[in-house]
């Protein structure tokens, strides 16, 4: 069985040059803006919960996080020990950040 959490939806509001960053970043990824900032939105809010639950989370683990979650996001079939050669971290970091997003991310789907 698998779990699918009930989702709803949230609005904000940015500046015009904000949105403007925006359309360029989700343009040079290929995505829609919408899947840009809700992929946005998953980094950041992943980052505010370790630091609300205290875990040892370094400002290089974001940066990994977040670099992490890109190259995966471009579509290519990356391998752990190339992300962690790319990002500059060790791979068990990459592997300990990528199946945290994996099970974050199916209980999207």
């Amino acid at each position: 069985m698998t779990f699918r959490p009930k989702m709803t939806g949230i609005q904000i509001s940015v500046t015009v040059k904000v949105k403007d960053t925006l359309d360029r970043q989700a343009a040079a990824h290929g995505v829609s803006l919408v899947l840009w900032t809700s992929q946005l939105f998953d980094m950041g809010f992943a980052a505010v919960c370790a630091r609300e639950k205290s875990a040892p989370i370094l400002d290089a683990d974001l940066d990994a996080i977040v670099g992490a979650t890109l190259l995966l996001r471009e579509g290519e079939k990356w391998d752990t020990a190339t992300i962690a050669k790319g990002l500059g971290i060790p791979e068990p970091t990459v592997v300990r950040i990528l199946d945290g997003w994996k099970t974050y991310r199916k209980g999207q789907e």
